[in-house]
């Protein structure tokens, strides 16, 4: 019967022991769910940020590149539809 009796107070013992690691494990988990939330709240606006940057970089080079060619591109149709031909004949040479 006495040992019976000590059986059930080591069992007892041991099971408020693993009540305890559980419960323990359960504050764990719920601030490592916490600071997941957090760090991926974090790294979404990272990644916001990122995307805005790279395309304000992409408009930017966008902008550069039509306003060189509006400049270096010539803006008359004339010169582009008939190519100038110089006469032979008409042009001085070195000896006249």
């Amino acid at each position: 019967m006495l040992n019976n009796f000590d059986k059930v107070l080591e069992r007892d013992g041991k099971l408020a022991e693993l009540e305890q690691r559980s419960d323990q494990l359960l504050d764990m988990s719920s601030a490592f769910s916490k600071t997941t939330k957090t760090l991926a709240q974090k790294k979404r606006c990272e990644n916001i940020r990122f995307r805005i940057f790279l395309g304000l970089v992409g408009g930017g080079l966008l902008i550069i590149l039509i306003v060189l060619l509006a400049v270096f591109l010539p803006h008359s149709s004339d010169s582009s539809s008939a190519p100038r031909t110089q006469d032979a004949g008409t042009a001085s040479g070195p000896g006249d």
